[in-house]
């Protein structure tokens, strides 16, 4: 574990640049007295160390030989009451870069040094103001870029992911202290752990494990938005339709088929989730090696996303039903997990198909021309909706990288315990299994980990964080 050097620390918590109003934040042991050395009270006589914490105070920012810098209003928090837990001072400025630097390299030559990415939040940690699931969901905060995300990460901070992730350790913890129990009075062959019970705690654990660490291919995908290619033969009208979910002319439309070669790419946001969407190269077999290119493209899109808008003409004549429905169980088979759209367009040129049976048969079913944007918004609704749903389903959602791996490692070793004693192997050994485990489950808390993690993490975070 990281050990606090005892430094005061100080950064911008603003961004660099002028603006209206900087914040510049201190945090540290002396904190409070070393800004007492260079702030001046509109009130004479005012002292800082004898105000209470959370209060607000008008003044001046006062540099050696009486040099005035600039009227600031300082905001005291005191040990433990303080975002770090340490005592703690937000000096609000004026905007400009002059004045900011001013005031910076001023505290530095009081003895103040430049706090490290991440480093305010690293000490809330320390001082266990938050866990390690927590401060990385501060993190996410900071860089949210929609509504969803700004949801998910809220929603860690306030601590529900990391309340269930411990009381699910001490619950195990409490199984593996009995068992430890048995192994000290393994002659007497005394059963402190009852089975029926730690049985039942195995399967109420893997089912949550499992639930965790499916919900994090959804998580993932929203954190960095979900990927959706439009794919189809050529001239079927995915540029179109492409242009009209941005609502510009972002692809090429023309009646020759192979226009498009390669991958274009625009985003939106649709219930508060970010789509990104990319029109791809017209799926055919062709001697063009460009276009050949284009076509390989598109087939690495389709592994990389987790939607499939499947787009073909209900006017051609020569597109039977069997073989939209022949196209898209393939695509089913060897993409079982991504989400499908069969999207049939054209529909203001006489339809050749009656559509009832693919209809039936194909979940996500749209008769639409891609000319029309109010028939390309029924498309754009379910897909906004489909995602939505599936939020709503889920609890708690994870986000991170980190954390899948610990949980997919957590769940490998309680279903080697569970196995192991189902098979009649010895207590020792699922011991083993069980600490493997709790070591796991530890780690995405913080409760168990070690300084490379927590550098790594911390490392990530903006300066003034």
């Amino acid at each position: 574990m990281l050990d606090l050097d005892g430094d005061t620390i100080v950064a911008l918590a603003t961004p660099i640049g002028s603006s209206a109003i900087s914040v510049i934040r201190i945090s540290g042991k002396n904190s409070i007295s070393i800004v007492e050395n260079i702030f001046v009270s509109i009130k004479s006589g005012k002292k800082l160390e004898n105000q209470s914490t959370h209060t607000i105070h008008l003044g001046y920012v006062v540099a050696e030989n009486n040099n005035l810098l600039d009227q600031v209003l300082v905001s005291i928090f005191k040990s433990p009451f303080s975002y770090t837990g340490e005592n703690m001072i937000e000096i609000s400025c004026h905007g400009s870069y002059y004045i900011q630097q001013q005031i910076l390299q001023l505290l530095i030559r009081k003895g103040i040094r430049l706090a490290r990415p991440g480093e305010f939040t690293l000490r809330a940690f320390i001082n266990q103001k938050v866990d390690l699931s927590q401060a990385e969901a501060i993190a996410d905060l900071i860089v949210s870029e929609n509504k969803i995300c700004h949801e998910i990460s809220l929603e860690q901070i306030k601590g529900s992911f990391s309340s269930l992730i411990k009381d699910l350790r001490k619950k195990l913890l409490d199984f593996a202290s009995l068992l430890e129990l048995e192994l000290d009075f393994s002659e007497e062959n005394v059963i402190f752990a009852k089975r029926s019970e730690l049985f039942s705690f195995f399967q109420e654990l893997k089912g949550t494990l499992k639930d965790l660490i499916e919900s994090f291919s959804l998580g993932n995908a929203i954190k960095k938005g979900i990927y959706v290619v439009i794919i189809g033969e050529p001239n079927v009208g995915k540029s179109t339709f492409f242009n009209q979910v941005l609502q510009e002319d972002r692809s090429i439309i023309s009646h020759i088929e192979g226009t498009t070669r390669d991958c274009v790419e625009g985003e939106i946001i649709l219930n508060g989730i970010l789509f990104h969407f990319l029109d791809t190269a017209g799926i055919r077999k062709t001697k063009d090696p460009i276009e050949t290119m284009g076509v390989e493209k598109t087939m690495k899109k389709i592994e990389e996303a987790q939607v499939i808008l499947y787009i073909f003409d209900s006017s051609n004549k020569n597109k039977k039903e069997q073989k939209i429905i022949s196209d898209i169980k393939k695509i089913h088979k060897k993409y079982p997990l991504k989400n499908i759209f069969a999207i049939a367009n054209k529909s203001d040129i006489s339809p050749f198909h009656d559509f009832e049976n693919l209809k039936s048969k194909i979940p996500y079913f749209f008769e639409i021309s891609s000319k029309n944007y109010r028939e390309v918004k029924r498309v754009l609704n379910a897909l906004g909706s489909l995602f939505l749903d599936k939020l709503k389903e889920k609890k708690i959602v994870v986000t991170q990288d980190r954390h899948y791996e610990a949980l997919k490692h957590s769940l490998r070793e309680i279903s080697l315990a569970h196995n192991a004693f189902n098979q009649g192997y010895s207590v020792d050994l699922v011991s083993i299994y069980i600490k493997d485990a709790l070591r796991y489950l530890g780690e995405i808390t913080g409760e168990i980990t070690s300084e490379d993690i927590l550098k790594n993490i911390f490392s990530k975070f903006c300066i003034g964080k």
